[in-house]
């Protein structure tokens, strides 16, 4: 699993933008010596980007030829660069940061803090703490504990509004600030931080649906059945994903329901336990149909 492959960069405005626009032009500009030249990058920049290009599902690498080769993946990078290449959608946002923390090979800390760290109010220590014996226990083995204090810098700073006034010129605010995930908890001298849940309305009801799906996917193939619980509380599923409680659900869930009636969701009670009935459609044919109604 990776960790501190960012080169201690987080994504910056333009940056994913720039890196769809190179991959296009040529599958193989981050692996070629005149990258930093071509990218207008210093080269650990240039290393940051390529990892994160991949980590937020837009491009994948590949081999052909005995060459490692990067293209846009099909079909959610060829998406975005179709409909949103500006990520000016809040709902390719949300896309974006599913893909970032839905897979521990990718960008490791993310999924894990998304996925299984339970403090709502944590600083450095806590985190790292926390992230090291999770780590541990996976991988047998620990991880140095400065690659971890920087995945925790980033990671903040992936979600952490900068409230500093800036030019338009210098643009350090990563996108993902957007959602509004995180934010700063007054605590005295140790800088800390609390995990927040984001309002319902601001997560497209048919992204939702894609996580739901591409959980139900990945896990249980075989079935249109989840119980509720697993939607809030397993990893990558989207309670996990969105930080997203039983009433943020229900609200989310409802609006999904009000506005596509044939990909409709419905909650049931069997045996005592709630359950969702998802709808016979596939996350790829919810994602195109996300963006073709976005035309």
């Amino acid at each position: 699993m990776p960790y501190a492959k960012h080169e201690t960069f987080h994504i910056r405005e333009g940056w994913l933008f720039k890196g769809m626009d190179a991959v296009r032009h040529d599958q193989r500009i981050f692996m070629g010596r005149d990258a930093s030249e071509r990218l207008g990058l210093g080269r650990n920049m240039v290393r940051a980007l390529r990892f994160w290009m991949t980590a937020t599902g837009l491009t994948e690498e590949y081999r052909e030829n005995q060459r490692t080769t990067q293209r846009l993946t099909d079909p959610f990078g060829q998406l975005v660069w179709e409909h949103d290449r500006y990520l000016e959608e809040e709902g390719t946002l949300w896309l974006i940061h599913y893909h970032l923390v839905r897979d521990q090979g990718g960008a490791t800390a993310w999924y894990w803090f998304f996925s299984y760290f339970s403090q709502p109010v944590f600083d450095q220590s806590s985190f790292v703490s926390a992230l090291q014996s999770w780590v541990i226990g996976v991988e047998g083995k620990a991880i140095s504990e400065n690659s971890l204090k920087r995945d925790f810098d980033c990671l903040v700073r992936t979600y952490l509004p900068d409230r500093q006034a800036r030019s338009p010129e210098d643009l350090m605010e990563c996108p993902l600030a957007q959602l509004g995930l995180l934010a700063e908890a007054n605590s005295g001298r140790v800088r800390r931080y609390r995990l927040l849940r984001p309002d319902p309305a601001s997560i497209d009801s048919l992204v939702l649906l894609y996580v739901l799906l591409r959980w139900q996917e990945g896990k249980k193939p075989d079935s249109r059945q989840v119980g509720l619980a697993q939607v809030l509380r397993e990893p990558a599923n989207a309670g996990r994903v969105f930080n997203m409680g039983t009433a943020g659900l229900s609200d989310a869930l409802t609006r999904l329901n009000d506005e596509h009636h044939d990909l409709a969701v419905r909650l049931t009670r069997t045996a005592g336990l709630d359950e969702l009935t998802l709808p016979l459609a596939t996350a790829e044919e919810v994602l195109i149909h996300y963006y073709e109604t976005r035309r």
